[in-house]
């Protein structure tokens, strides 16, 4: 027992990564958790967190009773507040201190796979965050959505590139919102994209199926881009 107690959110972390999910998983039977971050900048080294919202997909469907969202104290504004309209008076009135958000947060993901729209950052800046104030790095898998969309679309899901001066699908989380016919509300909030991220992750779900993606290794699967020059 850790002497934080049974239900130490950090202890719940680590212990559920003794049984978890394996590459051969078929994609219906994970736990995933859609996520996304607000920061006030780009660098997961300097920056800070501003807020996180979560929502989990289980077999095919957003659980609704079954989200994570906080708001997190802040030092100063940056020129990101233009972005997600968070002034530091707002967190700081409002939010809670990075260290409480950061273990409910644990708590809450446990070995739930991680999904999101260039996920890479929000997973890199939470990890720095976490290795900083407990001595321990994000386990989690992660899908990037966007990743998953350029694997479809090499496999011919999206069909050819329209004609538009060469500049081909608009894979961005707006563009896919456009092709699913998904209203993106409370666009540029880490909820409202957490939410929308999750709607397009189930389409995508529904054409992996198709297109012979069934567990959860062909998930993760890295994306490289076939066109690119290998390098000497």
């Amino acid at each position: 027992m850790s002497l934080l107690g049974k239900d130490d959110e950090i202890q719940i972390y680590r212990e559920s990564f003794d049984e978890t999910w394996a590459d051969g998983t078929p994609i219906n039977q994970v736990r995933y958790i859609v996520l996304d971050t607000e920061t006030t900048g780009l660098d997961p080294r300097k920056d800070s967190i501003v807020t996180i919202g979560a929502v989990a997909v289980e077999d095919g469907s957003i659980c609704l009773d079954d989200q994570f969202e906080a708001l997190l104290r802040i030092s100063h504004n940056t020129s990101s507040v233009v972005v997600h309209g968070i002034t530091r008076d707002d967190a700081n009135e409002e939010g809670m201190d990075e260290v409480l958000a950061l273990r409910l947060l644990l708590g809450y993901l446990r070995d739930g796979v991680i999904v999101g729209h260039h996920i890479g950052f929000d997973v890199d800046i939470i990890s720095e965050h976490c290795q900083r104030r407990f001595g321990l790095s994000l386990e989690n898998r992660w899908i990037d959505t966007m990743e998953l969309t350029l694997h479809l679309e090499d496999a011919g899901a999206f069909g050819p590139p329209p004609d538009n001066g060469g500049r081909g699908h608009d894979f961005s989380l707006d563009g896919l919102c456009r092709r699913f016919d998904i209203q993106p509300h409370d666009r540029h909030t880490a909820a409202g994209d957490a939410f929308i991220t999750a709607q397009i992750f189930m389409k995508l779900l529904r054409q992996a199926k198709q297109y012979g993606r069934r567990t959860l290794g062909s998930l993760c699967e890295r994306y490289e881009d076939p066109s690119a020059t290998p390098q000497a």
